[in-house]
C-alpha cells in the first residue's frame, strides 16, 4: 500500500510504499486479544504476600485447657479463627509471565498496525527527530500532525529525543524492536521515521 510522507511541520512531502503483509493484513481479533492479556500479565510483579498461622508472630500456647470450660475448644492464638490470625488459602507470591509464541505477537502486532492503517493513523515523517531536547517542540510536532498522542518510531533513540518526551504522558519514543501491541492500541497514533520503516517491516516479516 502506498502512503505519504509528511515533513516535522505536518506538510506533505512525496509517498512511500508500505509492506502489505505488515500494514495491509487483518489478524483475528482473539489473537490481539490474547497477546495483549499475555503482555499485561507480564507486567505484574506478583509479590502479594499474606502469612499462614505458621508464619505469623505469636505464642503456641493453647488458649485454655480442652474440657471443662463449657466453651468450645480452641488451639492458639494465631489460628484463622481469630483476628490477627493466620490467613487460609491467602495469596502468596508467584510469577504470572506468559510467553505466546514470536509469530503470534508479531501476527498481532501485524493486525492492529493494519487498523491503524485502515484509519490515517500512521504517518511517515521524514527526518522525525527531536535534537533540540526542547519538549514544546515535541508539543508543536503533535499539532501540526494532528495528533493528540503518539507512539513515535525510530531507529536510534538520542539523548535529546529522550530528554524532550520525558515529561509527556501522550507520547513514547520506541525503536522498531520495541514496537508492542499494547502501546500501539493505547497511543491509538504511530509516527514513524522514514528512515526505520524498512527495520520495522523486517523485524515482523522474516
Amino acid at each position: 500500500m502506498e502512503t505519504k510522507i509528511y515533513n516535522m511541520n505536518g506538510t506533505e512531502n512525496g509517498s512511500i510504499t508500505l509492506d502489505d503483509n505488515v500494514f495491509a493484513k487483518a489478524a483475528h481479533p482473539q489473537t490481539i486479544n490474547d497477546v495483549v492479556k499475555a503482555q499485561l500479565n507480564n507486567e505484574r510483579l506478583g509479590t502479594v504476600n499474606t502469612l499462614t498461622r505458621s508464619e505469623v508472630n505469636g505464642t503456641v500456647k493453647k488458649m485454655f485447657k480442652q474440657k471443662g470450660t463449657g466453651r468450645a475448644r480452641q488451639g492458639d492464638i494465631k489460628s484463622p479463627l481469630h483476628i490477627g490470625g493466620g490467613i487460609t488459602f491467602g495469596p502468596k507470591p508467584r510469577t504470572f509471565d506468559q510467553r505466546p509464541p514470536k509469530k503470534v505477537v508479531d501476527r498481532a502486532i501485524i493486525g492492529v498496525l493494519t487498523e491503524l492503517a485502515k484509519e490515517g493513523t500512521v504517518r511517515v515523517v521524514e527526518g522525525l527527530d527531536f535534537n533540540t531536547g526542547k519538549t514544546k517542540d515535541v508539543v508543536k510536532f503533535l499539532k501540526d500532525q494532528s495528533m493528540d498522542k503518539a507512539l513515535v518510531v525510530v531507529n536510534e533513540i538520542s539523548n535529546e529525543t529522550k530528554r524532550a518526551t520525558a515529561n509527556l504522558k501522550n507520547v513514547k519514543v520506541v525503536t522498531p524492536m520495541h514496537v508492542n501491541v499494547v502501546d500501539l492500541l493505547k497511543y491509538g497514533h504511530l509516527a514513524i521515521n522514514k528512515e526505520a520503516v524498512t527495520p520495522l517491516q523486517e523485524v515482523l516479516v522474516k
